[in-house]
C-alpha cells in the first residue's frame, strides 16, 4: 500500500482548447511542510493549483486529501477537506471591507458561528498584524501588498490543513515582502502546510523545505531537504540557461 500524504496529486493532467497545459503531474506534501513548485511564467503552475481546487476540468489523474478522493468534488468540498487557496489574481470583493472579504470563507459553513469566526479572524491577526488597522476599509482602496495579506488571510479563515499560495510575493516591494515572507514563516509555525509557486527561484529557497520544478506543464525534476534549491542542475539550466 503506498504511502498517504496530505497531499497527493497523482498523474494530473490538464487540456485547454485541446493543448495539453499538464501532463502527468504529480506532487506530495506531508503534514507540516512547505513545498516549492517552481517554474517560469507560462510553466504550469497556477493550472496545477486551479485543478487541485476544482477550478479547472482535469482529463485524467486524481487528487486527494488526507486520503480522501476529491478528484471530482467541486470546489467547496476542496475547502471544507481543509484546502486554502489565495490566488495570485486575489479575487477580492472590493466593495467589500476586508473583514467581510475574510469572512467570505466561512460563509454556508454549518460549523463557523460569528464566534467561530472572530476566532479564525484574530489568528490571522496573529500572522500578519499590520491588517488589524484596516479591517475596516474596503479591499478596494488598499495597496497589493495588503490586498495580497487579505488573500492569505481569507484562505487562512476557512481553517485549513494546507494552503495554496500562488506566487505570493510578486510585485511587493523589499519591505513589504520581508513583513510577507515573516506572515508565511508564522504559517509554517502553526503547522499548516504550504505549497507555493514561485518563479523566483530565490524566494522559493527561503522558505521551502523541498521543491518540485515544472516546465512546459511537466514535472522535470524533485529536489529533496538534504539539496539547496538554488543549486539545482535543473534550476540552473531553466532559469540561468534558458
Amino acid at each position: 500500500m503506498s504511502h498517504q500524504s496530505l497531499l497527493d496529486v497523482d498523474d494530473l493532467t490538464v487540456s485547454i482548447d485541446r493543448a495539453t497545459v499538464l501532463e502527468d503531474v504529480s506532487i506530495r506534501v506531508e503534514a507540516g511542510e512547505t513545498v516549492a513548485l517552481i517554474g517560469r511564467n507560462g510553466a504550469g503552475k497556477t493550472t496545477t493549483f486551479r485543478s487541485v481546487m476544482g477550478q479547472t476540468s482535469i482529463r485524467n489523474g486524481s487528487i486527494r486529501v488526507n486520503g480522501t478522493d476529491l478528484t471530482d468534488r467541486p470546489s467547496r468540498e476542496r475547502i471544507r477537506h481543509g484546502v486554502g487557496f489565495a490566488p495570485e489574481d486575489r479575487r477580492l470583493f472590493t466593495t467589500l471591507s476586508v473583514e467581510d472579504n475574510l469572512r467570505m470563507s466561512t460563509w454556508g459553513k454549518a460549523d463557523t458561528d460569528e464566534d467561530g469566526f472572530r476566532e479564525r479572524r484574530d489568528r490571522v491577526l496573529e500572522i500578519y498584524p499590520e491588517m488589524e488597522a484596516f479591517l475596516d476599509r474596503p479591499a478596494g482602496q488598499l495597496s497589493g501588498g495588503q490586498q495580497k495579506m487579505v488573500t492569505v488571510g481569507r484562505a487562512l479563515t476557512s481553517d485549513p490543513d494546507i494552503v495554496l499560495l500562488d506566487e505570493p510575493f510578486e510585485g511587493l516591494a523589499p519591505s513589504v515582502r520581508e513583513q510577507f515572507r515573516d506572515g508565511v514563516t508564522r504559517i509554517k509555525d502553526l503547522g499548516i502546510s504550504i505549497v507555493v509557486a514561485e518563479s523566483n527561484v530565490r524566494h522559493a529557497a527561503e522558505i521551502a523545505d523541498r521543491a518540485y520544478v515544472i516546465e512546459r506543464g511537466e514535472i522535470v525534476t524533485e529536489i529533496g531537504r538534504d539539496e539547496p534549491i538554488t543549486e539545482n542542475e535543473e534550476i540552473e539550466r531553466i532559469f540561468e540557461g534558458g
